[in-house]
């Protein structure tokens, strides 16, 4: 649009400057430039009412540092090409609050379906929000051009690199027997809500757990066997709440430490809860991390947080919302990269030398 008038006032200048010397011939320039801007205009509005833009992405997670290829389909439902055309991307990083644009340009816009494609750098870690939010289309001419609004976005998550660390778990922790939703599928336990396996009677077996309808079924004696739930031990919570602090090296540091420990607990075979407050539900959410799929579900909903009106005593509010519930450890780390187990400070990785100290850290739980 800017160039639309910047080209009306160059024309009435010229006009103008026309009139006051009596010059046919810049009379006829301005002349010139009046109905080119007018096709121009024209072919502008007609060509947005023509062309439409969406984003995609190959992939849904990225490498920090690594290009990622980004595809932009323009679509053109007349039969006049476009000569260029500009995309504004936007890279949104909830975690950070920090948000960024790039211009994507590309090249001649044919009838149809045209894919043209550009290399995104994301230099932090956390969960990115990719928007195409404009598209500046430009006359035949090249010179003129116009804005059109758009809503295409995707999603890309950047997780932190993950650092393996020593983890020593005791018998207890092994042993650990708790309420849980999620059941152990290799051993039987005592919990009579959840059905383990039906098995042939075998002699010590107790006459209360015959089974006697597919006993009767199976002209044999059958046992059910109940299941054992697989409690969690281990609590860690996230009280990274200081948004004043959110520089981008300390919370690449923070979401290393945290990937790096959660990930050496499920390693090590240790179920755990990871839990935050969570600003967008307004209350304290958690997630069970026991596998790979667990652990990549914990992170991107984490790093997906904006966290603009943290919780004072994270502590208190897991405790109140999971009133009665047991478990062996709580660890803790806060903005300030103190990392606590049961109120005891047992790392401290807001230094320069952290990563070091992330190696040589052993957690006997």
């Amino acid at each position: 649009m800017f160039s639309i008038i910047a080209g009306a006032v160059s024309t009435a200048v010229i006009f103008y400057i026309s009139v006051l010397y009596k010059s046919t011939s810049l009379a006829h320039i301005a002349f010139a430039l009046a109905v080119l801007l007018i096709l121009a205009c024209l072919f502008l509005v007609f060509r947005m009412c023509t062309l439409s833009a969406r984003l995609m992405l190959p992939i849904a997670i990225a490498q920090c540092g690594s290009p990622v290829t980004v595809h932009i389909i323009i679509e053109n439902r007349g039969l006049l090409p476009c000569t260029k055309f500009k995309c504004l991307l936007d890279q949104n990083n909830h975690f950070l609050h920090m948000r960024q644009k790039q211009w994507i340009r590309g090249g001649m816009v044919f009838a149809g379906e045209n894919s043209y494609h550009d290399k995104a750098v994301f230099k932090d870690y956390g969960s990115y929000e990719l928007g195409l939010s404009k598209i500046r289309v430009y006359d035949l001419t090249g010179i003129f051009y116009m804005h059109k609004k758009v809503k295409s976005s995707a999603n890309v998550q950047v997780i932190p690199r993950m650092q393996e660390i020593g983890v020593h778990l005791t018998e207890s922790t092994r042993n650990f027997f708790g309420d849980a939703d999620v059941y152990d599928d290799f051993h039987p336990g005592d919990d009579h809500s959840e059905l383990f396996q039906i098995r042939e009677f075998q002699k010590g077996d107790k006459i209360q757990s015959i089974h006697w309808k597919l006993s009767v079924k199976a002209d044999e004696l059958l046992v059910k066997e109940h299941s054992m739930p697989k409690a969690c031990p281990v609590v860690f919570l996230l009280d990274y709440k200081n948004k004043n602090q959110r520089r981008a090296e300390n919370v690449n540091a923070y979401l290393v430490v945290i990937a790096s420990i959660s990930f050496s607990l499920m390693d090590a075979g240790c179920p755990h809860y990871a839990a935050w407050y969570s600003t967008m539900q307004k209350d304290v959410v958690r997630v069970r991390v026991d596998d790979e799929e667990s652990l990549y579900l914990f992170l991107s909903s984490y790093m997906a947080e904006t966290f603009e009106q943290p919780k004072e005593n994270l502590q208190e509010a897991y405790q109140e919302k999971y009133r009665g519930e047991r478990h062996l450890f709580m660890l803790q780390i806060n903005e300030k990269l103190v990392l606590k187990k049961n109120q005891d400070q047992i790392a401290d990785f807001a230094v320069k030398n952290w990563e070091k100290q992330l190696q040589e850290l052993e957690l006997i739980l």
